[in-house]
């Protein structure tokens, strides 16, 4: 992806200066704010900008825009607090100090429900290949804040985030290092794209294939269970790999769960 950074208009220097230092410290081109950001993007043959001002870091890919935001997060955990089950956390095998790797963080709402729902019981590290969403996501861990939703701000703060593709961090990992690992790959097929308003954060997203051989990858780094979001219709589903899969009548996503 061809992307650069630059500002909001009429921005003060330190702001400025932070949007060059961070493009500095990501290998990225910084440009000057002129114009609107369709002109930047045509100008300088861009795919995509990260946008810095006085709140957090946003992308822009050109007719969509994604900020960072809580999100259905804020509905899950009220769901749990009048004591429904979450169909993600439910899946959690019941251990102290379980560490969890959801290895595509994307917009961080499986993260944070899994940190909330865990609360000091766990910890959750996450991995973004996207350098805009970890950007996006690593200035939220640090400083996005909901005086709304302390809950959910403190288990944000909570979360390790790694810029890293799932495929480079597992061939490395040492064996059984994390009790699970979830994956919720990009689907190809989007549910709800307009509705959803999807169109920024599908720009600037990875969209790297789950292939039974990261499964295996992931089977020596697990120890004790796999979990993967996929349409029910996913070829994965029909490899004979998963112990159960979770499918619900009217529901467009399922989990399969691999025990090791």
């Amino acid at each position: 992806m061809t992307m650069g950074i630059t500002t909001i208009r009429n921005v003060t220097r330190p702001v400025k200066e932070e949007a060059w230092a961070r493009a500095e410290a990501l290998g990225l081109p910084y440009f000057r704010r002129e114009g609107t950001l369709d002109d930047m993007m045509t100008a300088f043959r861009l795919e995509g900008l990260l946008v810095y001002g006085k709140d957090l870091p946003y992308y822009y890919g050109g007719g969509g825009e994604y900020h960072y935001h809580f999100g259905t997060s804020v509905l899950r955990k009220g769901q749990m607090e009048q004591g429904h089950e979450d169909r993600l956390c439910r899946l959690l095998p019941h251990k102290e100090d379980l560490t969890v790797l959801d290895a595509t963080f994307g917009q961080g709402g499986d993260s944070l429900t899994m940190s909330w729902f865990l609360g000091d019981r766990g910890h959750v590290t996450a991995l973004e290949k996207s350098t805009a969403l970890w950007e996006i996501g690593q200035a939220a861990i640090d400083s996005y804040e909901d005086s709304k939703e302390e809950g959910l701000t403190r288990a944000l703060r909570r979360i390790t985030l790694i810029h890293e593709d799932f495929r480079t961090f597992l061939e490395k990992a040492k064996p059984k290092s994390f009790d699970v690992i979830y994956f919720d790959p990009m689907f190809k097929a989007p549910v709800k794209r307009r509705e959803n308003n999807m169109e920024g954060f599908r720009k600037a997203a990875a969209y790297d294939s789950l292939t039974e051989e990261i499964l295996g990858l992931a089977q020596r780094t697990a120890a004790m269970r796999i979990i993967v979001k996929e349409r029910p219709f996913s070829r994965l589903f029909s490899t004979g790999l998963f112990h159960f899969v979770d499918r619900r009548k009217g529901q467009s996503t399922a989990y399969g769960v691999m025990d090791v």
